[in-house]
């Protein structure tokens, strides 16, 4: 025998004795003659925890947790500084370590709630700076995690740093828009208003630049809300307007545009797009009575050049058309082109001598129509003249405007826009029928209240091992990790966190049933048989059970039972696994063992447990 089993015996027998001293004592004389032997310091950092020398115990640990990590061994590594904060648990130096580890192991749940703990814990000693730099790293984990952003927002904002308050307000207002959380943006831009009362229109400024990243459709949805909330919101129909331009979505431009115009009929922008859309379908009687509508705002605007393309176009869809053509020229006129618009006059003057001597151009007084007139115009455009081209070998034709590209009506009764009668919420409501057919409309909680609950919110990420929640989608680390952290916190004595890690890992489907299996195994290492006996036998009811998991659950089972004193049972279940596999671990040399008389319990030893057999 070495000198250092000799130390190791000596020790044991010294704590059957009750000479804890002395047994430890001889632990670091053993550890001394081999530093490299973890399974001693281990065992030493344990008796110095147990007889409260915890200083000597954390830099026992904390030797072993170092050695753990600069070899790779990271779930070994987490489990001894568990034990660790176990013993310190006001450490935070500890927490931090731990969330490193866990998060450089990809374990994000477990990193995010030690970092949780890090920062209530600056957050106690008014350590602003320290409480930031934990906020940030959770963020760096879960960078989707509205509850982490809105606190990391909310410190920024009471620490009187205004410009990265409000840069991080907005990262999370463009979370709440891709998400299409419509309540909380809605209180988020409500009290922002109140925070930032220069900013301007808050929401708007955070769903245009959403638009312009790619998200419209989220943008839709969020500024229905914030237009039903107020319909006279002017930003938000434009943004509405350029959303479903970035969607490509006519059907609803133009419905969005139809309502737009009845709220704000002195504004251009929504006419515009409408003709547009017109135009591109080529509903060129709808356009041609929305343009001679709008005409005098185009002029007013200064945007006669707009107004001259759009009859251009209409021009080359219906070429011989007076109306049109007197369009033309007025717009060539106010757009300062006057050649241009001569020759319209020119064009007008030779039609309407071959119709009968109509005047060439009319005054744009006359010509333009009253509201009145233009709510009794056909959907199709008649020329104003006929021509009478009958000489020239060439059957008489009506000009019809109507589109080419469909027989079926058209979904936007361009006469509706005229109708001054109908009332604003009749209106709204024909648009909250349109376009949210799939979307709720929650109520928005007043804005007083927002503070209030942000703490409430934020501290409901817990900070035990394997109960943290964050927001939907939030991953607890890889299931093969979380699998292997369990099984060091098995070996360690850690069965709670064992447990913990072992259930979170029991989300993948494929290792779900060894993970009860091993659940079992670690409730009858702490104590609690008769649990830990009802699991077990739960689990042999599961159908379509693999071979290793039959094995490794019978096994289990086996050992429980010998515990609790139920040899033959226990006995029966480890012939079943010997038939199944004879080299599944130890179990022929159990059974064996238990031919000859001898106990087939006490369960994989270690070298130390087996030192503590002495024989009187």
């Amino acid at each position: 025998m070495s000198k250092k089993d000799k130390l190791l015996a000596d020790a044991q027998k010294l704590l059957q004795k009750g000479q804890a001293e002395k047994a430890i004592n001889c632990y670091q004389e053993a550890l001394a003659a081999d530093p490299a032997d973890l399974r001693v310091r281990q065992r030493l950092a344990e008796l110095l925890a147990k007889y409260r020398r915890v200083d000597e115990a954390r830099k026992e640990f904390e030797t072993i947790g170092k050695n753990l990590t600069a070899n790779g061994f990271y779930m070994k590594a987490i489990a001894v500084y568990k034990q660790i904060e176990k013993l310190f648990p006001d450490d935070i130096a500890i927490a931090l370590t731990l969330a490193g580890l866990n998060e450089k192991h990809g374990l994000s749940a477990n990193a995010l709630s030690e970092y949780k703990r890090a920062y209530d814990h600056y957050e106690r000693l008014q350590n602003h700076a320290e409480a930031l730099k934990a906020l940030e790293a959770m963020q760096r984990i879960d960078a989707h995690n509205p509850n982490i952003k809105l606190k990391y927002a909310e410190v920024l904002f009471q620490q009187g740093r205004l410009d990265e308050a409000l840069e991080a307000f907005r990262s999370l207002g463009l979370l709440l828009v891709e998400r299409r959380d419509e309540t909380a943006f809605s209180r988020l831009a409500e009290r922002l208003s109140q925070l930032f009362p220069d900013i301007g229109d808050f929401a708007c400024s955070v769903i245009e630049r959403k638009i312009g990243d790619g998200g419209a459709e989220q943008a839709a949805a969020l500024l229905q809300v914030l237009i039903k909330a107020n319909p006279q919101r002017l930003p938000a129909w434009r943004l509405l307007v350029q959303a479903y331009l970035a969607l490509e979505n006519t059907t609803r431009l133009k419905t969005v545009c139809q309502h737009f115009i009845r709220f704000f009929p002195s504004e251009l922008f929504p006419r515009e797009q409408l003709i547009r859309a017109l135009l591109a379908e080529q509903d060129t009687a709808a356009a041609l009575t929305l343009m001679d509508e709008s005409e005098h705002l185009f002029i007013a605007a200064g945007a006669a050049g707009t107004l001259r393309e759009f009859y251009l176009a209409l021009n080359d869809l219906v070429p011989i058309n007076i109306r049109i053509l007197k369009g033309c020229a007025r717009a060539s006129e106010a757009a300062g082109m006057s050649e241009e618009a001569a020759s319209f006059a020119a064009k007008i003057g030779s039609l309407a001598g071959l119709g009968g001597g109509q005047p060439a151009v009319a005054a744009p007084a006359e010509v333009e129509l009253a509201a009145e007139e233009l709510e009794e115009l056909p959907l199709e455009i008649e020329p104003e003249i006929e021509l009478d081209l009958q000489d020239a070998g060439q059957t008489e034709e009506r000009i019809s405007a109507e589109p080419t590209h469909g027989t079926g009506p058209r979904e936007l009764d361009i006469s509706d826009f005229s109708d001054a009668k109908a009332s604003l919420e009749a209106d709204f409501y024909e648009i909250e029928v349109e376009l949210d057919d799939d979307l709720g409309v929650a109520a928005v909680a007043p804005a007083d209240t927002w503070f209030e609950t942000v703490n409430d919110i934020f501290d409901n990420i817990q900070t035990e091992t394997g109960k943290v929640r964050f927001g939907a989608g939030i991953e607890n680390g890889d299931a093969q990790s979380q699998y292997d952290l369990g099984l060091a916190f098995h070996e360690m004595g850690l069965y709670d966190e064992a447990i913990n890690a072992l259930r979170q890992a029991a989300e993948d489907p494929e290792r779900r049933v060894s993970c009860l299996i091993l659940q079992g195994a670690c409730l009858r290492d702490k104590g609690e048989l008769q649990l830990a006996e009802n699991a077990l036998r739960a689990l042999l009811a599961l159908p379509s059970l693999s071979t290793e998991d039959s094995c490794a659950l019978k096994y289990e089972l086996a050992l429980t039972l010998t515990v609790v004193g139920k040899i033959e049972e226990a006995w029966a279940l480890l012939e079943d696994v010997e038939r199944i596999n004879p080299a599944y671990r130890d179990v022929s040399a159990r059974l064996h063992d238990a031919s000859e008389g001898k106990s087939v319990g006490g369960l994989d030893f270690s070298e130390d447990e087996l030192l503590d057999f002495d024989l009187k």
